[in-house]
């Protein structure tokens, strides 16, 4: 049963790596994601002010014109070389993704195709509810199972170094066929001596009549059981200890998934809050744009307007695969990774003995009485929890609320002076009501 018990052992360490493993290849799969959309930012990003810096060109030629400076051409021009610089900087980053994703997953470092990802990445908001996640954890972490059966093991050995404190009376018999003879073998079997003939020894062997027999009982017992007893002590300290250490992995997976929780829900207003600073950037850049064809803006205010729009670009993608990279570490957290992924390992089956004892084990534990006088530490994880789901944003949720506010607030529109020949700019949309549809 202990040579069984290693087995499961070994097959838990190879679940973990293979858990492991899924998860650094789904978050290096986000991150290349995140690479080619910052690459696609910064395309954008140069070729605005490729476009800003032609503009500045032409009207430098034509001597300028009211409110233009010589300075204001090579703003743009400075900043065009620095995109064209961020460009490039994107493309290598892409290009070492990559090569991670390659070594990570046993691909050739090159093959003479790219790699670019397929899925887009989840926008809708994902709350997990905390009791049923934490009983998740602690039923599906494999640690948790490999040590419990670390555990089981070490009660066994405790069970057969018991066994050795004891004092042992052993029944004992014995039954013997001999020979004698001067020489091995020989025809006569006289030897001038006893009458059954003892000369040959394969011939006394033959005749079967030199035989004996025992029969009786050996006690033995040590005195003191010394070193029994300390090995004894020593697998009951080790017990102990592997107990305790059970008792604080559950507690460390709980901590593990609150701050997985918290991170999530971090990461979801994160990218809310970007999203509508990307949408200020593109207004803020249009009222530049429009200001400056009529002659009431400046390059410089411009530029910083495109230069602020890339960085809230950047900033809303690498957000939002941040969020969607939380919701693979709650399912890592959870212990359901694999079977998210539709990830299986397959074994043999048990032997039939394993699945009766089992069996007995469920009977025992749906027929058992709960014990008025005993105490559990720590507590018991399951328990009836408030209705519905709690918010994770203090500044959304009243005191005796549980339900969660996930409406948005809309962006009103910038406002427009009076009198003015620039047109309206677009009212801002709702986040995630367009560009960023929720899913089921």
């Amino acid at each position: 049963v202990i040579a069984r018990i290693n087995n499961d052992i070994t097959l838990a360490n190879f679940e973990m790596s293979v858990r492991q493993l899924l998860k650094d290849t789904e978050d290096l799969y986000w991150n290349l994601y995140l690479q080619y959309r910052l690459y696609d930012t910064a395309i954008t990003a140069r070729n605005s002010a490729l476009k800003t810096w032609r503009d500045a060109k032409a009207k430098m030629d034509v001597g300028g014109i009211q409110n233009f400076k010589l300075s204001d051409e090579a703003q743009a021009r400075d900043q065009y070389y620095q995109m064209k610089s961020a460009t490039e900087t994107a493309m290598n980053n892409i290009l070492t993704t990559e090569v991670q994703i390659r070594r990570l997953i046993g691909l050739a470092v090159n093959d003479g195709k790219i790699m670019r990802p397929a899925d887009e990445p989840t926008t809708a908001e994902y709350v997990p509810d905390w009791y049923m996640a934490l009983t998740e954890s602690l039923v599906n972490r494999v640690e948790l199972r490999k040590q419990k059966f670390e555990l089981k093991s070490l009660q066994l050995q405790l069970v057969a170094a018991e066994s050795l404190t004891k004092p042992r009376l052993d029944f004992v018999t014995s039954y013997s066929v001999n020979a004698f003879g001067d020489t091995l073998i020989r025809q006569n079997d006289d030897d001038g001596t006893t009458t059954s003939g003892l000369k040959s020894g394969y011939g006394s062997l033959t005749q079967g009549d030199q035989t004996s027999w025992t029969l009786g009982a050996e006690f033995s017992m040590p005195f003191g059981f010394r070193s029994a007893k300390a090995q004894v002590r020593n697998y009951e300290l080790l017990l102990a200890k592997q107990r305790e250490i059970l008792a604080v992995s559950e507690q460390e997976i709980s901590h593990e998934l609150a701050v997985a929780i918290q991170s999530l829900a971090t990461h979801y207003r994160t990218a809310q809050t970007n999203f509508n600073r990307h949408l200020a950037a593109q207004q803020r850049v249009y009222l530049f744009e429009e200001e400056l064809k009529v002659g009431t803006s400046t390059y410089d205010l411009l530029l910083r307007a495109q230069s602020s729009l890339a960085d809230a670009q950047r900033a809303y993608y690498t957000s939002l695969i941040e969020y969607n990279k939380a919701i693979t570490e709650i399912y890592f957290r959870k212990g359901t990774l694999l079977e998210h992924n539709n990830v299986h390992i397959e074994e043999g089956s048990w032997e039939p003995e394993a699945y009766n004892e089992a069996l007995k084990r469920a009977w025992a534990r749906s027929h058992a009485l709960d014990a008025d006088f005993l105490d559990t530490d720590p507590t018991e994880f399951i328990h009836h929890g408030p209705t519905g789901t709690i918010s994770l944003d203090p500044y959304q949720q009243d005191e005796n609320s549980t339900e969660v506010q996930t409406e948005l607030p809309e962006i009103p529109p910038a406002p427009v002076e009076e009198n003015s020949n620039l047109p309206a700019p677009p009212a801002a949309k709702v986040p995630y009501e367009e560009e960023l549809l929720p899913e089921n």
